[in-house]
């Protein structure tokens, strides 16, 4: 077992870390890191948690990304879903119609299923992050600081709703939690950080 506060090789029952002395359980070592400061709670490999306007320019740079991307394949392959033809009435639209009651066409379904497999994907990937994510220098990662998988990451993208839904407070949690953890981190159990060079 490796010592999450300094890297060191420790025996598995090891309760502290026998090269620095950090308790191995993340949570005694998170609340002396609280009370004492004499530890961090951060995963050994991580330099600092991604804080809240660093998260908010990664997000903006996917959305721009995404829609951009969905919107030239929207208009190459599916250009009666666009606009007033999206209803196959007026406008000259093609292909299938909306939802007479709600205007959800078979197009916004593959749009939130490509939003899905962007964000869980990227997440779970190698990378640990969106195309955002990289190029602002964060990763998403377990409270161990070790890649999610696919599952958790799914999970992590669901809840996200949850904190869209209560008026962003979800969101603005980062800003203020000391891990710049967000409601749906804390549900999913990831953080999203920076690691150490």
């Amino acid at each position: 077992m490796y010592c999450p506060q300094c890297g060191a090789r420790n025996s598995a029952d090891a309760r502290f870390c026998e090269n620095c002395g950090a308790p191995m359980d993340p949570a005694e070592r998170h609340l002396l890191a609280r009370e004492t400061g004499a530890y961090t709670d951060r995963p050994a490999n991580v330099a600092d948690y991604g804080g809240f306007w660093r998260r908010a320019g990664a997000a903006l740079v996917d959305v721009v990304i995404l829609v951009t991307v969905l919107t030239v394949l929207q208009w190459l392959f599916a250009p009666g879903t666009m606009g007033p033809g999206q209803h196959g009435g007026q406008g000259g639209g093609h292909g299938m119609p909306a939802d007479p009651v709600t205007g959800w066409t078979w197009w916004h379904t593959l749009e939130a299923i490509a939003a899905w497999l962007y964000w869980a994907g990227m997440h779970s990937s190698a990378w640990q992050a969106t195309l955002g994510k990289m190029a602002l220098g964060m990763q998403v990662t377990d409270l161990q600081g070790q890649r999610i998988s696919f599952l958790r990451a799914t999970a992590r993208y669901l809840a996200e709703i949850l904190s869209a839904l209560l008026l962003m407070i979800g969101y603005i949690m980062v800003a203020f939690h000391p891990r710049k953890q967000g409601l749906h981190d804390l549900i999913a159990g990831t953080l999203v950080v920076r690691p150490r060079g």
